[in-house]
C-alpha cells in the first residue's frame, strides 16, 4: 500500500467513526439499573437432528462468548416438542455445573409466520411442558416470551392458557407504537441492518433512528427494549425452495459498528435491558455467529455456508457484553486480540451459469473487496497482514481499531506485533480465490478468523478466546461508521454527526466519478471538507477530554491531523 493511500485509509476510516459520536446524553447513574443480559436468536426448527449434546456443545460455546441465554426461535415442526426438551434439559444439566453464580438460560420466541394470533391455545401448548424448567428466564417473577411477528397477540389469553405469568417482549413490524400496549412488558427490535427497517437493500450507515425511537416510546410507557445486533446479511436461495432469498444487506464492519452504538445507547438509557445476536444459527442469511452445522439440503445453501464458521466473530463479543453490563461506553479490553474477516471471492466475479440462482445478489456492488479487521489492544500495536502479493501493515494505538486491506488472491494470513515485541499470527482455512467461483456460486458471506496475543512474549495462534474484565484502555464511544468504498476498500467518509443520523453517506468515489483514476484519491475532496465542517470532530475532542485521552485511539485527533498534513504533503 503506498503512503498515500495508507494515510488516506487511516484519514477516511477515522472520520467514519468520529461521525458517528453519540448524540444523547453521556452515561447516567446506573446504580439502580435491572440486570442486563444478552441473548442470541437460535434457529431451533433447523436443529431437528439434534441430540442432547449438541445442545450442550452450544449451550458451552456460547457461554464462552460472555452470552447469557438463547432466544429459542419455534415454529410448528414435528421435531419442536422434543428439541425443546432436550435444549432445557442440556441447559439444566450445564447450570448444575456451573460455580461462578452465573446461568445459563433459554425462553421461546414464537415465529409467526408459522403460528396464528387468533389460536393462542396452540402457542401456550408449545410451551407449557417447559415452562417450570429452572432454565426458564424469569424476569420480574414472570416467564420471557419473544416473537417475530404477531401483532395483536392476546399474551394474557396465552399466559391463562399455559397456566403461567408471561413477560412478552416481541418484536412487531408496527414498530415503537406498541410500547403502551397493556399486552407486551418491552419490546424488541429486528432493525440490525441498514436498510433492514423499510425492506430494502441500501448503501448506507447502519444508525440508530430506529432504536432511538424504540427507547423513546418505551421510556414514556416504563417499559424495557431488547436491541438487536448481527455480524452479517447474505442470503442466495432459488425459487424452487418456495423462499427464494438473493441480497447482501450492507455489513462491511456491522459487527464492529453496531456494538459501538449498543454501547452509547446503553450508558444513556436504563431501559436498553438486553441485546439478542441475530443469530446463532441461521447460516441461511449468513448471520450465524457460530460453526455451520446445517445438512446438504437441496436449496444449496450448504454450497456457500458450510465453511464459513463466524466462530471468531462470537469470540468478539465479550469484552462489548461486560461493558454493556457495567454501563461502559468501550468494550472491556485485557488482552491483545484481533478479529477478521473476508470474502472467498472478488466481487466481481461472474458465476451466473453454474450458480443455484443464476444471478448476482442485490447489494453485491457495496461490499468492498478488502479484508477487515478489528483489533482489540491493551497497547500500540502493528497489524500486518501477508499475502501472495507481500506484507501490508497499519499501525495501531491501544483501544478499538477498525481497519481494511486491500484483498488480494490467496492465502491471508494476519500477524499482531505488540510495542514490546509479543506476536500472535493466524492465517485463514480459506483461501481469496480471486476471478474464480467458489463451489460454482455467488458468495458474499464471510470467513471469520482470530488470534491472542499471550503475556508471555510468545506467540499464539487462532485459538484465543475472548475474556472480560477491568478495562485497561478506552477509546471514545462511537455510534455508526461509514460504508467503506466499494471499489478500493476505503470508507466514504460522512460528515454527519450524532448517533441517530438517518442521512445516507457519501456515495462511493467510483459511483460519483466513474472517469477518476483513483477512486481512493477521489474521495480526498470530501474527507477534507468533513474535516473542515463535521461538528463531530468537536464533539470528539470534548468527549475524549472527559473519557480517556485521545491518545488511546487509533483515530486521535492528533492522528487525523498528522495524517491530514501528510496526505497533503504527498
Amino acid at each position: 500500500m503506498s503512503p498515500v493511500h495508507f494515510c488516506l485509509t487511516t484519514l477516511l476510516l477515522g472520520l467514519a467513526w468520529v461521525s458517528g459520536i453519540s448524540a444523547r446524553p453521556l452515561a447516567r447513574d446506573n446504580s439502580t439499573m435491572p440486570d442486563r443480559l444478552v441473548f442470541a436468536h437460535f434457529m431451533a426448527g433447523f436443529v431437528s437432528e439434534y441430540a442432547e449434546s449438541d445442545w450442550l456443545s452450544d449451550i458451552t460455546l456460547a457461554h464462552s462468548f460472555g452470552l447469557d441465554g438463547f432466544a429459542l426461535n419455534i415454529d410448528e415442526s414435528a421435531a419442536i416438542p422434543t428439541q425443546l426438551t432436550n435444549a432445557f434439559s442440556a441447559a439444566e444439566s450445564f447450570n448444575a455445573g456451573l460455580t461462578d453464580g452465573s446461568q445459563f438460560v433459554l425462553f421461546v420466541s414464537f415465529d409467526f409466520l408459522h403460528y396464528s394470533t387468533s389460536d393462542p391455545q396452540s402457542v401456550a401448548d408449545a410451551i407449557t411442558p417447559i415452562l417450570d424448567s429452572s432454565a426458564y428466564l424469569v424476569v420480574d417473577g414472570k416467564k420471557m416470551v419473544s416473537s417475530f411477528e404477531g401483532d395483536g397477540m392476546d399474551w394474557s389469553s396465552v399466559a391463562s392458557a399455559a397456566g403461567q405469568d408471561l413477560y412478552p417482549v416481541p418484536y412487531y413490524s408496527s414498530g415503537a407504537s406498541n410500547a403502551g400496549d397493556a399486552n407486551v412488558d418491552g419490546l424488541f427490535s429486528w432493525y440490525a441492518w441498514p436498510g433492514q427497517d423499510t425492506n430494502d437493500v441500501v448503501y448506507q450507515n447502519m444508525t440508530t433512528d430506529v432504536d432511538e425511537g424504540y427507547l423513546t416510546a418505551l421510556e414514556a410507557a416504563g417499559k424495557y427494549y431488547m436491541a438487536p445486533v448481527s455480524p452479517w446479511f447474505y442470503a442466495h436461495l432459488p425459487a424452487s425452495t418456495g423462499y427464494p432469498k438473493n441480497n447482501h444487506l450492507y455489513s462491511d464492519v456491522l459487527w464492529p459498528t453496531r456494538w459501538a452504538q449498543i454501547l452509547s445507547m446503553a450508558s444513556a438509557s436504563q431501559n436498553l435491558r438486553w441485546v439478542e445476536v441475530i443469530t446463532w444459527n441461521d447460516w441461511t442469511e449468513s448471520s450465524l455467529i457460530s460453526p455451520f452445522k446445517g445438512a446438504e439440503m437441496s436449496d444449496g445453501n450448504y454450497l456457500w455456508s458450510e465453511d464459513f464458521p463466524h466462530t471468531s466473530m462470537g469470540k468478539m463479543v465479550a469484552p462489548y457484553i461486560a461493558a454493556f453490563k457495567s454501563g461502559g461506553t468501550t468494550p472491556t479490553i485485557t488482552q491483545d486480540q484481533l478479529f477478521y474477516w473476508y470474502r472467498p471471492t472478488l466481487k466481481d466475479v461472474d458465476c451466473d451459469s453454474t450458480d443455484t440462482v443464476g444471478t448476482k445478489p442485490t447489494g453485491w456492488d457495496m461490499a468492498a473487496d478488502s479484508i477487515f479487521v478489528t483489533a482489540l489492544t491493551t497497547t500500540s500495536c502493528t497489524v500486518t497482514l501477508t499475502t501472495s502479493s507481500g506484507d501490508s501493515s497499519q499501525d495501531v494505538e491501544a483501544g478499538v481499531n477498525v481497519l481494511a486491506f486491500p484483498m488480494v488472491a490467496g492465502q491471508q494470513t494476519l500477524t499482531l506485533t505488540t510495542s514490546d515485541g509479543r506476536t500472535g499470527s493466524s492465517t485463514g482455512a480459506i483461501e481469496v480465490l480471486g476471478d474464480s467461483c467458489y463451489n460454482g456460486v455467488y458468495n458474499f458471506i464471510v470467513y471469520s478468523g482470530d488470534l491472542t496475543v499471550d503475556g508471555s512474549g510468545s506467540s499464539s495462534s487462532s485459538s484465543g478466546s475472548s475474556s472480560s474484565g477491568s478495562a485497561s484502555s478506552t477509546v471514545p464511544s462511537v455510534a455508526a461508521s461509514s460504508p467503506v468504498d466499494a471499489s478500493s476498500g476505503v470508507p466514504a467518509s460522512s460528515a454527519a454527526s450524532g448517533v441517530g443520523t438517518s442521512a445516507s453517506p457519501s456515495a462511493p468515489a467510483s459511483a460519483v466519478n466513474a472517469e477518476a483514476s483513483d477512486p481512493i484519491v477521489s474521495s480526498v475532496g470530501t474527507a477534507l471538507s468533513a474535516v473542515a465542517s463535521s461538528a463531530a470532530l468537536s464533539s470528539y475532542a470534548a468527549t475524549a477530554t472527559g473519557q480517556a485521552s485521545a491518545a488511546s485511539s487509533s483515530f486521535s485527533v492528533s492522528n487525523l491531523s498528522a495524517c491530514l498534513s501528510q496526505c497533503l504533503a504527498a
